[in-house]
């Protein structure tokens, strides 16, 4: 037995199951070639031998054990305490253990995840190797490789960009501020360089692609009033130069400057760092570059949605945000983005009721308190809505599974870590709560964002999966535990066990033992948890084309719930054999 068991439609079950296969070889070799373990075309043409899988795998092993010896040099060990949550495995040459992968994840991650204390020059390590990464995320240096060693010369380039923004303590507390979101929007206002120019205010977009200028020429149809983005700027420097801009006759005059400005250092990081900022949440699903088109403009109109509660209030602050020039050029207003928008998001401590998606579709889908006050008709079309999204939620579900299987789809890299996601979805979570009461609207907004979203729905229903089926596996196994040949611990039905000693182990060897009953033990409760749930669940809602669909989304939101109740403890002595 399986959690796949859970889908009636076999070739949905088979679907998913192949897709969750594929996904988790995407996602190493993802991370794996974004530290430069791997080639970094390897994610985009998916071709990798295992001989050369095997060989990133140990060469990114040995750089962790050995940046773990060195525990003044980072926090790594904490990240990797929070790791050993997840169920011990063991280490295969050719695949990553399901901990080895939360922690790639979390020294990749943009919000702080991985703080760097220290690092070792002349050498390739898994920190500089890590800095070097955040230095390309922002495009900041293109000529140097996450595996090149930490050289003078390295240094100096890193150095020089870091200067060039107008950051003057060092390449080191740069490369942990490019992780930092909260840290990196202040500087971002305050810095000398960006904050003395025009760019400390505006980020100046021009838009290629015809689909691009149609998204620009739509949102400029509700943003008409110049005054209004006007007085939004703060610097009276950059007041003049936008004034000068949006007031002018000569739109080949204004494009001409514009195209001036798009050219420069600051404008091009600024452009990253908004980029940047929306890939984090999930909203963006292009590829990271100088090219601000329609993906990126969705994205940002995305963001804005779950900002506003109506329409109107919508265009006033979109008014405030961009302003379309109309000859395939804007203008966004970073510093009210930032001030306004992004950094009381990054400020905000998310509770953990608040940082999943699963937890914003369990709430409107299930929650029904404000929705009593409603009139009958509305009642009516409330859930008619309702079963919309659900069946959507369905749709996209499949659809995703379909995409990862194709391995002609186009492949795009995908944030990684969670920080940056849970942070947005907190947000959106309030959103949710405020706009309740006008139910219907807030359903034709979640149409829009459930196919942005839909990637780290999957991903959260990919984990409650691996895990629930761990611990259907155990409880339904014959229960024999025996890690190495000189103990093996049986339970019975009622999970009483016997421990036989076949012949003399080593300490060693009953540490190990001991520790494997404890993980397992540790695994009982919860999953004897999960199945009455989820027995509970089948028998109230999985009649009908789309109950699958509400137990998927509350296993994930279950086992979240379970993981963050589940406490790190030292193994315990183990006492007790019996000698056959």
């Amino acid at each position: 037995m399986n959690a796949f068991e859970i889908f009636n439609n076999t070739k949905v079950k088979n679907e998913f199951s192949l897709a969750f296969k594929k996904l988790d070889r995407m996602e190493v070799i993802q991370l794996l070639s974004d530290l430069k373990y791997l080639p970094l075309k390897a994610f985009e043409d998916n071709i990798v031998e295992s001989s050369e899988m095997a060989k990133a795998i140990q060469r990114f092993r040995l750089d962790y054990h050995e940046a773990l010896q060195k525990k003044e040099m980072s926090n790594l060990s904490q990240i990797k305490l929070v790791s050993e949550i997840i169920e011990h495995e063991e280490a295969l040459p050719f695949q990553l253990t399901h901990r080895e992968l939360h922690v790639l994840k979390e020294i990749t991650g943009l919000d702080n995840e991985l703080v760097i204390n220290q690092v070792e020059k002349n050498k390739a390590t898994l920190f500089s190797r890590v800095l070097i990464y955040r230095y390309r995320i922002y495009d900041l240096v293109s000529t140097i490789l996450p595996n090149h060693k930490l050289t003078p010369s390295v240094i100096s380039k890193l150095e020089k960009s870091a200067t060039t923004i107008g950051y003057y303590k060092g390449w080191l507390l740069f490369g942990n501020l490019l992780a930092n979101q909260e840290e990196l929007s202040s500087f971002c206002i305050n810095s000398p360089v960006l904050s003395n120019t025009v760019f400390g205010d505006s980020v100046f977009i021009k838009i290629k692609s015809k689909e691009g200028r149609n998204v620009i020429r739509e949102l400029g149809r509700d943003i008409k009033t110049k005054r209004r983005f006007q007085n939004s700027i703060v610097s009276n420097g950059a007041k003049s130069i936008i004034s000068r801009i949006t007031n002018h006759n000569d739109l080949k005059e204004v494009s001409n400057e514009v195209n001036l400005y798009m050219q420069q250092t600051a404008n091009i990081f600024m452009r990253r760092v908004l980029q940047v900022k929306l890939w984090m949440m999930g909203l963006y699903h292009g590829r990271l570059d100088h090219y601000f088109g329609p993906l990126s403009i969705k994205a940002l109109s995305d963001y804005l949605m779950t900002i506003v509660e109506n329409s109107n209030t919508g265009k006033k602050q979109l008014g405030k945000i961009l302003y379309n020039l109309r000859n395939d050029q804007c203008i966004i207003n970073i510093n009210y983005l930032l001030t306004t928008h992004f950094i009381p998001i990054e400020k905000t401590n998310v509770p953990v009721e608040h940082s999943s998606v699963s937890q914003i579709f369990d709430f409107v889908l299930e929650d029904k308190k404000e929705v009593s006050s409603f009139k009958r008709s509305a009642k009516k079309e409330v859930k008619q809505d309702s079963e919309k999204l659900k069946i959507t939620l369905e749709k996209e579900l499949q659809k995703e599974s379909k995409a990862i299987i194709n391995e002609k789809q186009k492949k795009v890299r995908h944030y990684k870590a969670r920080k940056g996601i849970m942070k947005f979805f907190s947000k959106l979570f309030k959103f949710v709560k405020n706009v309740i009461t006008k139910i219907r609207k807030l359903f034709e907004k979640l149409f829009r964002l459930i196919k942005k979203t839909i990637k780290i729905i999957y991903n959260e229903i990919r984990e409650a999966f691996l895990n629930f089926s761990k611990g259907l596996k155990f409880l339904f196994s014959n229960r024999i535990i025996s890690p190495t040949p000189f103990i093996t611990t049986d339970y019975d039905f009622d999970f009483d066990g016997i421990t036989k000693i076949h012949s003399k182990p080593s300490p060693e060897d009953i540490k190990i033992h001991a520790t494997t009953i404890k993980q397992y033990a540790s695994a009982v409760y919860p999953t004897l948890n999960f199945i009455r749930i989820v027995i509970k669940w089948g028998i109230s809602i999985a009649s009908g084309p789309i109950g699958w669909v509400k137990i998927l989304v509350g296993i994930a939101k279950l086992f979240k719930e379970t993981l963050r109740k589940k406490v790190i403890e030292k193994p315990i002595p183990f006492n007790g054999f019996s000698i056959t």
